[in-house]
């Protein structure tokens, strides 16, 4: 019986927020796999979609659980996690995952009739979102500004979580005012958060690119975080469109539609094609790795799934919607990647967890 006290409060010691990668991952599968149905009318793939997005919300309410259980036992190691210059960023995956459900609520469950309460859910998990979206993304840059140890090494891509997290934010309340609730308080908010998202994305798009040049490989363990690098090109069109549909709904600023439209569409056009540079360069970089140094699998490998269904979930509002049959190919061989991706990483995940080696932290820099 002590053996197995220890053993729980190891796991509590060690529930980062790295974790809830699994949410924010299965989450994203889920809308994609229900974009696919959409498209195709394959009936058995909303059925899979809604029990994904089941298993998203209990994978994030696990998390939330046990990692309010750290705070209270092991106040010091979150403390050290927040001034750690690659593990704080890990905090941006919490509202990411709440934002997420948010979208699935309304994309997966609510279709579906799988949600009671569709309207009281997402509000819960709104407020949620909007209250850590708010405190994370000035806590982090704050404590890694006044921490004396963050080098220009630590800029590696899963620094893009805050700013891929607050885009994740932008759609999802669009979503919510897409269906009538509070669409006269959310695109207030969302007009000041969308601008705010883009800025800190520059600003650590340059600070990881610099690092690229720069400075050598980081360490194999966080090689499937480059692929976090496609999530904000995917998340950031998403929330652009989402948001032009919400102005088209309830126009309360008495834009030009027409305008906002042309500009939503070519600035879009341009973040895909920029997408598509960073998608070749991460296969290469990737490549690389497995030819050269290979990559062990951690929880990390979550971070392969979710940017890459988060990325090509926009081809909903450029192909699907327009039209455009001579990319559906392609979206079908995406949604295979991100499915095979996620079974495979929940199958080591499972593995690892009843192997404990699910609770070592890897050495993410060297």
């Amino acid at each position: 019986m002590p053996q197995e006290k220890i053993w729980f409060c190891d796991i509590v010691k060690t529930m980062e927020p790295r974790w809830v990668m699994s949410s924010m991952a299965t989450g994203a599968v889920s809308i994609l796999t229900m974009i696919i149905w959409a498209k195709f009318n394959l009936l058995f793939l909303k059925y899979f979609a809604g029990i994904l997005a089941i298993l998203a919300i209990v994978f994030f309410i696990l998390f939330m659980i046990m990692f309010i259980l750290r705070i209270f036992k092991f106040p010091l190691e979150v403390k050290k996690d927040l001034f750690h210059p690659i593990a704080a960023n890990f905090f941006a995956g919490i509202f990411i995952s709440a934002s997420v459900i948010v979208a699935v609520i309304w994309n997966v469950l609510e279709p579906l009739s799988w949600c009671l309460n569709a309207v009281l859910v997402s509000k819960i998990f709104y407020i949620l979102a909007l209250i850590l979206g708010t405190i994370i993304p000035v806590l982090v840059p704050f404590m890694l500004t006044i921490s004396e140890n963050v080098d220009s090494k630590h800029a590696i891509w899963i620094w893009f979580l805050p700013p891929v997290g607050i885009f994740v934010l932008v759609f999802a309340w669009n979503f919510m005012a897409l269906h009538g609730i509070w669409q006269n308080f959310i695109p207030y908010v969302n007009i000041f958060y969308i601008w705010m998202a883009f800025v800190l994305y520059f600003l650590v798009l340059s600070m990881v690119y610099s690092r690229l040049k720069f400075h050598s490989l980081p360490a194999p363990e966080v090689a499937p975080s480059f692929v976090i690098g496609l999530a904000p090109v995917g998340v950031s069109i998403v929330a652009l469109n989402t948001f032009d549909l919400v102005l088209k709904k309830n126009n309360i600023f008495n834009w030009d539609l027409n305008f906002v439209h042309s500009f939503v569409s070519l600035f879009s056009s341009m973040l895909a094609w920029f997408g598509f540079w960073w998608f070749i360069l991460t296969i290469l970089i990737l490549w690389y790795y497995l030819v050269k140094k290979s990559i062990p699998y951690t929880l990390g490998w979550w971070a392969l799934v979710f940017p890459v269904a988060a990325f090509w979930i926009w081809l909903k509002f450029i192909v699907l919607d327009l039209s455009c049959t001579w990319l559906c190919p392609v979206i079908l061989f995406i949604w295979g990647i991100s499915l095979v991706l996620w079974f495979v990483v929940f199958y080591k995940t499972i593995k690892w967890i009843i192997t404990k080696k699910a609770f070592l932290r890897p050495k993410v820099v060297k």
